[in-house]
């Protein structure tokens, strides 16, 4: 709703202009008030949301980000690839700070876990692991948090992907809300 506010805002304030340069104060006043009324109830929810953020969910987040940089860093030879299955914990920030590229097309995973019976989602999920088997990535990070719901155990509903992390990968680093799971060969 606050997007739409801030635009409604625009708008309006556009609305304003055009109606004191035309002396119309019947109509400027009530529009004025508005915009009034409109910026002291979005910058004291932007205040609050601000004070709810800092030190909250940004700095775990960066937290997060970091902490997979670090464990992947160290482990990640020229031309390795990386898969996250990840929703909005930090898994493509981390790849984009690594300079990493995904094997699949697959930013996030969340449109794997819903309506799995479908043929668009059976369709999604063969799609990836085609591509993981084409081209296995060194490493996949599994982030516990999911969407819409469930955690890393998600993956188990998910019998193709929890098959080809079984046979050709083991898990290596768990961190403070992921597991990186390295390939079998090391290669």
């Amino acid at each position: 709703m606050y997007p739409l506010a801030a635009f409604a805002s625009v708008l309006v304030f556009a609305e304003l202009a055009s109606a004191l340069s035309m002396r119309r104060w019947t109509t400027a006043a009530p529009v004025a008030l508005a915009l009034l009324i409109a910026a002291v109830m979005l910058e004291t929810k932007g205040a609050e949301a601000a004070a709810a953020a800092e030190g909250g969910w940004i700095s775990d987040k960066a937290r997060r980000v970091n902490a997979v940089v670090a464990d992947l860093r160290p482990r990640l030879g020229p031309g390795d690839t990386v898969q996250v299955l990840d929703t909005t914990e930090g898994g493509i920030h981390a790849l984009l700070r690594l300079g990493v590229r995904e094997p699949s097309r697959f930013l996030y995973d969340f449109h794997f876990f819903h309506d799995v019976t479908t043929p668009v989602v059976r369709g999604l999920r063969a799609e990836l692991v085609n591509a993981l088997n084409a081209r296995p990535p060194r490493f996949i990070v599994v982030f516990e948090r999911g969407w819409p719901d469930g955690g890393a155990e998600r993956v188990d509903a998910f019998p193709e992907l929890r098959q080809l992390l079984d046979r050709a990968y083991r898990p290596d680093v768990t961190g403070d809300g992921y597991v990186i799971h390295a390939k079998r060969d090391g290669s």
